[in-house]
């Protein structure tokens, strides 16, 4: 017995005793009696799933098709053991192997390879019809306008984060607008 029932005033301890096994009994045949609220069984599986039978008819028609090529291979052979006997290793496609327009074909793309060359040697000589340097005038033109027109300045040109440093390319590019 517990503490706290120890403690408990009682009438009559022992008819409080044989209650209280009483009780213990019954809880304890409760406890072996129990069944789950929770159900830990596998779902049943439905009987149209354990047949498989697309799977089935899809295996007798691979037999069916395997049979009917084993007989047309029988077949074959059977008709090459009544005929000839013996089975002959001559291709006979080297007598069709050769190309009727081989030549024809050669000197379409000799021709194809002559303009191609002609038609690079022009565009190579060709000299261009853009002014890179009319496109700098321009840009800068447009950078004036924009700095009239904007609200606030950029950084650089306010010299808050210093002098742009010039980049390789930027060389080059400023040597290369120099010709102009």
């Amino acid at each position: 017995m517990d503490r706290g029932r120890k403690a408990m005033p009682v009438q009559n301890k022992a008819c409080n005793q044989r209650y209280i096994q009483r009780c213990q009994a019954r809880h304890r045949q409760k406890l072996r009696d129990m069944k789950c609220s929770i159900d830990n069984k596998p779902p049943r599986q439905a009987t149209h799933l354990k047949s498989k039978a697309k799977k089935n008819a899809l295996m007798e028609d691979r037999i069916d098709q395997i049979e009917t090529e084993n007989r047309i291979l029988l077949e074959k052979m059977s008709n090459i053991m009544r005929c000839t006997g013996a089975t002959s290793n001559k291709s006979e496609s080297t007598k069709y192997g050769h190309s009727l327009s081989k030549e024809r074909r050669k000197r379409e793309l000799q021709r194809i390879s002559k303009q191609n060359l002609k038609i690079l040697r022009r565009i190579q000589e060709s000299k261009p019809t853009y002014n890179h340097c009319h496109w700098e005038e321009e840009a800068k033109a447009n950078d004036r306008i924009i700095a009239n027109i904007s609200e606030f300045r950029k950084p650089s040109e306010r010299g808050e984060l210093g002098t742009r440093t010039r980049s390789f390319f930027d060389e080059d590019v400023l040597m290369h607008f120099e010709d102009c």
